[in-house]
């Protein structure tokens, strides 16, 4: 998409002696006030107000937030608080990544009006595709910042302002607030896109610095090509970071943002740097970019020249600076994912603060501060809790979920190094002299490995590895979602749309209660139709769809499932009805009624686990069937027996006090405002009105489900059991109303039978089986001390029985009468006493085979390996085996012609030792 230059030929422009030039070193067009070859961005110049800031106020980040928010205030924009850094009210983004995605796609694209017209807005914001360059660029690059936005959303026939009042509010508080010289600006033409929107902006440059972006948003993605927007905003994004950098002149960003956490963490990490090579690297740190490496060397080579020092002693001393910054940078953007339910683990956001944390682990430990990352994090939510108390508020959840994810990744590092240096040694055994990069990233991805740990172990095996400079940057593109485009829509959606198909109206919204309806058949397709009316719930948000039948004048069809194909809802059904046809719908009572009762159950859990487990718990995933139902939660670690009766005594609580179950709908913006982002445990809910569902104080969600009027209604929840179904994510499986009435009956059913079986009553059932349990733990301590006894008197049988066969004794066994672990037993002595023996024996069990093969150093050196043998056996049998040289074991299910398989494996064997 190319711009058209008269977008860029703003009155306020020409009114003002702009001059539209064009830059010689990156070629970009640019206007500014005096006449240069050079658009005066970093590194077409230099930075040039270190240590001479062109302001004539001096603020840190917090000052500038503070003049920013009261200028746009004064001019009649409304102030509003920031949206999450998680961007939970969008499917498309994880992370917040500028301010105007506070307001995508809704607002840009007129469904919903914004909260205030015109507003602004200090974003703090997230982004990873550049945390290869945080630290090195002396403060041009973070992984958060805050995005000061000024934005107006201009309707056909209400216009507040646009382009040139764009410009003139940016040129007023950088002159007139900030007292920079109106000449030193320049703004340089750009087109900018993201989130699904795009249009023509100019970036605002002063003494090398940019410093803000000017976007006139006005396309949006559509079927795959930009199209105009009906509503143009204006979506100005100031870099409050880059702001208070500019005024006070500091050598880096750090210094203006950081204050004086930047000299303790230095002090904490015994890192000292003098401020003239600060100076001098901040100065040309517009051409450092990892992305570019001859340049940043080349440059790193200047930097060292102008100080006077040699390069390699330049970067000895910048490189832990850099790393201080890393840390600065990267734990104050973890205390912001944290404190927002964010539990590290290898999908979503989850992801990102896994590796943010890996990232400032790695850092401590090559500092050797490795244990205290507690008090760095301590440090960040002390200084930014004052201005954003939800760290303050979450500050022992934060530290709760760093120490358990640290925990963690101690223990991978421990149980999977030995895994990766393995596998180097596997590379060089095969004469490989450098590590590929996809074992680079599955060391880190599947392992944990990082880097630079991985480069330190293949050094010391003489491998070159090359680190790609754009490591991290690249992973987290393998894990973040592109804006999504309009997907193909499959016959049956096109079919509705051509047929002009109206929304059906939901009476199971209206009247729950209302299972039998009248209603008109007005579109069949195959064995689908759609009716103007329906009862019918369709599967959604986990929840079964219901079932039923539909009767009419010459007939009747039973309604197998129900599906929403936008505003639409069709039926599966078994035979047609004709098109007009007026129908009775009969929605199955019982399924509805316990579908409804487990819906409902699922937010009172889910609100239950929150005030057990902490505010980090949201909804991952949920299913609601007849049976049992089971729901999902964000949560680091295994959920104890203790929590899990505590969550139930919550849960039965809510039954008990019988409370209302409130449904309503509200304007978006309402909701977002009264109920926060919590609202959307379910995930996104797309739309201008989202439907609530309110359990009192307890629970609210935004949700389609159905639910009955009121918690008495369940009567009783049971949980059944927890699971941990992968890192970061904990399932909690109940069930509700008669269906968990039914399980407690099975249950006590199942305990009746055992007391009467074993003679004991139920109330002694526990002692009794503690009893039985130690019995049988003696009795295996007996057959195995029987086994290995066993095993020594069956020497001198295996010695007389085995089969001398190419040099080596070969002993095989049908046996379905000594145990797996018995043979183990004695198979393992027999290969000591006869390091020439092949152990083979195949023990028929519950309609399976268990293989055990052990084979004997003699054996093996004939390129014989027991996993080998055993493989070779248990394919016969239908399965596979597993092991090592020594020792093999598997298994099949296929019971015929157990006697043939011997010959097979010694044509098998001869094969083996013939090649060696």
């Amino acid at each position: 998409m190319s711009v058209d230059p008269k977008e860029f030929e703003l009155e306020y422009f020409k009114k003002n002696g702009f001059i539209r030039q064009k830059c010689k070193v990156c070629g970009a067009f640019f206007w500014s006030q005096k006449i240069t070859d050079v658009c005066g961005e970093s590194p077409c110049a230099e930075n040039t107000f270190i240590e001479k800031s062109p302001t004539t106020i001096h603020l840190d980040l917090n000052g500038v937030r503070e003049t920013f928010l009261n200028f746009f205030n004064k001019h009649g924009h409304a102030i509003i608080e920031p949206y999450p850094v998680v961007c939970r009210w969008r499917d498309d983004l994880l992370v917040t990544i500028a301010s105007i995605v506070d307001f995508q796609p809704y607002v840009t694209n007129g469904e919903i009006p914004p909260p205030a017209n015109p507003l602004v807005v200090s974003q703090p914001c997230l982004r990873f595709e550049d945390i290869d360059n945080v630290g090195i660029t002396s403060g041009r690059h973070l992984t958060i910042f805050e995005m000061g936005g000024a934005h107006a959303f201009n309707y056909p026939g209400n216009e507040i302002y646009w382009k040139d009042r764009t410009v003139e509010y940016h040129h007023e508080l950088i002159t007139k607030v900030f007292g920079v010289e109106s000449e030193k600006i320049s703004y340089k033409e750009h087109l900018w896109s993201g989130g699904g929107n795009a249009g023509p902006a100019v970036e605002a440059i002063v003494d090398g610095l940019e410093i803000s972006t000017l976007v006139f948003m006005c396309y949006k993605m559509e079927n795959g090509r930009w199209v105009p927007t009906v509503v143009k905003t204006v979506d100005t994004g100031y870099g409050l970071e880059r702001w208070a950098w500019l005024s006070l002149g500091t050598p880096t960003a750090f210094h203006a943002i950081f204050g004086p956490l930047l000299s303790k963490f230095m002090d904490m990490m015994g890192v000292e740097c003098e401020n003239r090579i600060l100076v001098e690297t901040g100065k040309l740190s517009g051409a450092l970019n990892v992305e570019r490496p001859t340049l940043s060397y080349e440059t790193r080579k200047l930097i060292a020249k102008r100080i006077g020092i040699a390069v390699e002693e330049y970067l000895r001393i910048i490189e832990p600076f850099e790393k201080v910054c890393t840390l600065l940078d990267h734990t104050k953007a973890l205390i912001f994912l944290l404190a927002e339910g964010v539990v590290p683990s290898n999908v979503r956001t989850g992801y990102l603060a896994r590796m943010l944390l890996r990232r400032i682990y790695r850092i401590l430990c090559e500092f050797g501060r490795e244990n205290q990352l507690s008090e760095l994090l301590e440090y960040q939510i002390g200084y930014w809790g004052r201005y954003f108390r939800n760290l303050e508020i979450n500050k022992n959840e934060i530290l709760k979920l760093a120490e358990v994810e640290i925990g963690k990744y101690r223990r991978t590092l421990e149980r999977e190094m030995d895994f990766i240096i393995k596998k180097l040694n596997h590379l060089k055994k095969e004469g490989k002299g450098e590590v590929p990069k996809e074992i680079i990233i599955e060391a880190y991805e599947s392992h944990g490995i990082h880097p630079s740990q991985l480069k330190e172990q293949a050094i010391r095996l003489g491998l070159k590895t090359e680190i790609p400079q754009d490591f991290f940057a690249s992973i987290v593109k393998m894990h973040t979602k592109k804006v999504k485009e309009t997907e193909d829509k499959d016959e049956l959606e096109k079919m509705l749309i051509e047929e002009n198909i109206p929304p059906t109206e939901k009476i199971f919204y209206e009247n729950p209660k209302l299972l039998q309806f009248n209603a008109k058949v007005i579109f069949t397709y195959n064995n689908k139709i759609v009716l103007d009316r329906t009862a019918f719930y369709a599967e959604s948000g986990g929840q079964l769809s219901d079932i039923g039948k539909i009767v009419w004048e010459n007939g009747e069809t039973i309604v197998k499932y129900v599906k929403k194909v936008g505003g639409i809802i069709v039926h599966e059904v078994d035979n047609l009805p004709p098109i007009n046809t007026e129908i009775i719908g009969y929605v199955d009572k019982e399924r509805r009624e316990q579908l409804s009762i487990h819906h409902t159950a699922t937010h009172i859990i889910n609100g239950a686990a929150r005030k057990v487990l902490g505010e980090h718990v949201w909804q991952a995933g949920a299913q609601k069937n007849i049976n049992e139902a089971h729901l999902d939660i964000t949560h680091y670690t295994n959920i104890t027996d203790e929590e899990v009766s505590r969550i139930e005594d919550i849960a039965n609580e809510v039954v008990r006090k019988n409370i209302r179950v409130e449904i309503f709908n509200l304007p978006r913006l309402e909701a977002e405002r009264k109920y926060g982002y919590r609202l959307y445990q379910g995930g996104v809910v797309p739309g201008k009105e989202i439907r609530i569902v309110k359990i009192g104080e307890h629970d609210v969600e935004a949700c389609g489900g159905t639910h009955v009027l009121s918690t008495g209604e369940i009567g009783l929840i049971k949980v059944i059991k927890v699971e941990h179904i992968q890192d970061g994510i904990e399932r909690i499986v109940f069930t509700a109303g008669k269906a968990a009435l039914k399980r407690v009956q099975e249950t006590f059913e199942i305990i009746k039978n055992i007391s009467k079986q074993i003679n004991v009553p139920s109330e002694g059932l526990t002692e009794a089986i503690e009893k039985i349990v130690k019995e049988n733990d003696e009795v295996r301590r007996r057959i195995r001390r029987y086994s290995k006894r066993l095993s020594e008197y069956s020497l001198p049988y295996i010695r007389d029985k085995a089969e001398h066969f190419m040099g080596i004794r070969v002993y095989y066994v049908i046996d379905n009468e000594l145990e797996e672990s018995t043979h183990i037993d004695i198979g393992s002595a027999a290969i000591e006493k006869m390091q020439d023996l092949l152990y083979c024996a195949l023990i028929p069990v519950n309609n399976v085979v268990q293989v055990i093969v052990f084979s004997g150093t003699q054996v093996q050196e004939k390129n014989v390996s027991a996993r080998d043998i055993a493989n070779f056996i248990a394919n016969q049998l239908g399965g596979a085996a597993g092991g090592d040289k020594r020792f093999g074991r598997g298994g099949g299910g296929n019971m015929d012609n157990l006697n043939m398989i011997k010959e097979k494996v010694l044509d098998y064997l001869k094969e083996k030792m013939v090649k060696n």
